[in-house]
Formats: C-alpha cells, sequence, structure tokens
C-alpha cells in the first residue's frame, strides 16, 4: 500500500516527470496538482492545504524565523532566476543608474517575494541602495486587486515606507502613467504592449548577469520545496524519497533538452544557449542539495534579516532542511 501524497507544484520541464508518471516516488502514490506559484504560496503558507508544496524561499524562512514550523524543506529548488532582467523603470523618473532609485516609488506585488529580496539584496550590497532607500507601493501588479493581501502577516521592518496602492489600480498602469519610478519583478503588460513610457534598467541584462554570477557564484534560489510537518514526522523516509524523485526528474529535463535530435522546447538555438550557459555556470547549472547551494542559501538568509523579513537571524541554513536530506542525493542508501 503506497503512501497518498498530495503535491502542489510549477509544471516545469524539471518536474514533469512528476507529473507525467515517467519518474516515480518510492513508497509514493503521488497526486501532482500543478498550480501557479502565488496560489500556492498563499494556500499553503496561510492554511497548510498540501502534503507538500512549491514554497517562496524567503516566506518559508521568514515563518521558520518566527517559530512557525509547520513545514520542513527538502534542498530542491523549482525556481532559479536571475534578477537583473526584473527591475523596470519608467522612462522620464530620471533613473539611468541603480543609484538613482534612490527615494523613488518602486511597485513590488509583495514585500516577503523571493524575487524582491534578491533583488534588494543586490541593489544594497553592489549599489548602495539600501530598502529604506525607497518607498514601497504594494498591491495588485498587472491588474487591480481589490481584495489584496500578502502571503503572510509581518510587521514591516523601522525605517521602511510602505504604502497600498488603491484596489481599483495596478502597479503596472501606475508605472505606465509615471505614477510610480519603477517596478518588479514581473513582466509588466504595459512593456509587453510596447509602451514607450517603460523600459529595463539594466537592458544588457544577459551580461549583468553572467558578470554577477562570476564575481559571487550566485545563482539566486527562488522557491524550495516543503513537506508538511505532521506528514515528515509521521513517514520520515517521504523525504528522502521525494527528494530522489525530484532529482530523477531535473535529470530526465536536462537529458531530453541535451540529446533529443528534435528540439525539445521551441527555441531556435537552444544549443547555443545550452553552450552558452554551461562556459558561464559548468555542467550543473541548476544544483540541487545543501552543500551545494549553502553559499547561495546563506546570502539569501543574510539578505532576509538585513531587510527586516526576519524575527529572528536563521545561523545555520541546515534547520531548514529535514536531516535526512543534508547528505546529497549520491550519499542516500539505496
Amino acid at each position: 500500500m503506497k503512501l497518498p501524497i498530495t503535491l502542489a507544484c510549477g509544471l516545469y520541464d524539471r518536474t514533469f516527470g512528476l507529473r507525467d508518471g515517467t519518474v516515480a516516488v518510492e513508497g509514493v502514490d503521488l497526486n501532482f496538482l500543478p498550480m501557479m506559484p502565488l496560489e500556492t504560496f498563499r494556500r499553503q503558507a496561510r492554511h497548510a492545504e498540501f502534503d507538500a508544496s512549491e514554497l517562496s524561499l524567503s516566506t518559508f524562512m521568514s515563518l521558520h524565523s518566527r517559530g512557525d514550523r509547520r513545514f520542513v524543506g527538502i534542498p530542491v529548488y523549482p525556481s532559479r532566476r536571475f534578477r537583473h532582467e526584473h527591475i523596470w523603470i519608467n522612462v522620464h523618473a530620471g533613473i539611468d543608474s541603480p543609484k538613482d532609485l534612490k527615494g523613488k516609488r518602486v511597485g513590488v506585488q509583495e514585500y516577503v517575494q523571493t524575487a524582491a529580496l534578491w533583488i534588494r539584496g543586490f541593489l544594497q550590497h553592489e549599489y548602495g541602495v539600501g530598502s529604506s532607500d525607497l518607498v514601497w507601493h504594494l498591491g495588485g501588479y498587472n491588474a487591480p486587486d481589490p481584495h489584496f493581501k500578502t502571503q503572510i502577516e509581518m510587521e514591516m521592518p523601522a525605517g521602511v515606507r510602505t504604502e497600498l496602492i488603491p484596489g481599483d489600480q495596478c502597479i503596472d498602469a501606475m508605472l505606465d502613467r509615471g505614477e510610480l519610478d519603477a517596478a518588479f519583478p514581473t513582466l509588466p503588460m504595459s512593456f509587453r504592449r510596447g509602451s514607450p513610457n517603460v523600459a529595463r534598467l539594466f537592458p544588457n541584462f544577459r551580461a549583468a548577469e553572467e558578470d554577477y554570477f562570476r564575481r559571487t557564484g550566485i545563482f539566486p534560489i527562488m522557491h524550495v520545496v516543503v513537506v508538511r510537518r505532521d506528514v515528515y514526522e509521521k513517514y520520515p523516509w517521504v523525504m528522502q524519497a521525494l527528494y530522489k524523485a525530484f532529482v530523477q526528474a531535473k535529470e530526465l529535463a536536462i537529458r531530453r533538452l541535451t540529446s533529443s535530435p528534435p528540439l525539445h522546447v521551441t527555441l531556435p538555438w537552444l544549443t547555443e544557449q545550452i553552450e552558452a550557459t554551461r562556459r558561464v555556470m559548468g555542467n550543473d547549472y541548476w544544483p540541487y542539495g545543501l552543500e551545494q547551494n549553502r553559499h547561495v542559501l546563506e546570502t539569501a538568509a543574510q539578505y532576509a534579516w538585513e531587510q527586516g523579513l526576519l524575527a529572528q537571524r536563521i545561523d545555520r541554513v541546515d534547520d531548514l532542511f529535514a536531516p535526512e536530506t543534508h547528505a546529497g542525493v549520491q550519499d542516500l542508501p539505496p
């Protein structure tokens, strides 16, 4: 009799093997619910609806620091992304460099979201622009959200100014009209439509992100996988089973990208993209595991503490993850 587990997770190439059953989870009857991250995060963070789920790294760290231990992590990172690409500016706001963001009005859907954490982190450490140097406007991003509510309840850090945008407005429209000076991280619909008022702060973002990686070794982690603690405590073996399966699903995705004679995704120069990525980041450019990502996780925890997202400092990122998953998959028992 297999253990039924419901997993809410994004449907990515690296998770598709779990969805279609190509990759089995040992001892588990997996019910894979393909869901968009924002819905998953809000439902899991507020109500712990799922046995396991993808979860925002910054939300997970924030909950953990407040003594909310409903979830136990697995060192699997379904979403990672460089973020220089995702700082959007109104071209009339006088912003020519990151330092020009000081004193500006910035729209972001959630102050706690991980993308914003990483952007604020490199703005502070690379350009001297701190969180308290900006005025944060929270609310619906590409559409009005009259019932906007943050993922988790938290007091804003001292010195950080925030305002809720009106429920009949959205960040995109306000950015386009010049009522906001900048926004991140989501692609604004106004930019997609070709508005002359909205542009990227880093037009050549690929070069900026490659330089960032070469200097820091950081490929930002956005999301982790968590299991409800009550499930973990009753069935601790499920952590390794899920860990192994996620690794196998990622390996399957990489094989499909690199070995199928027909292009596996609709990108004409896919091979060139893979080769260019490996020249900069190495063959295992999307690593799972604790040790392989310790520096990235510790940097995220440092940024979260500096930005006031944590009630207390996270001194050991190991404590975020089940001890059964601290070793690399290759070191786990068969």
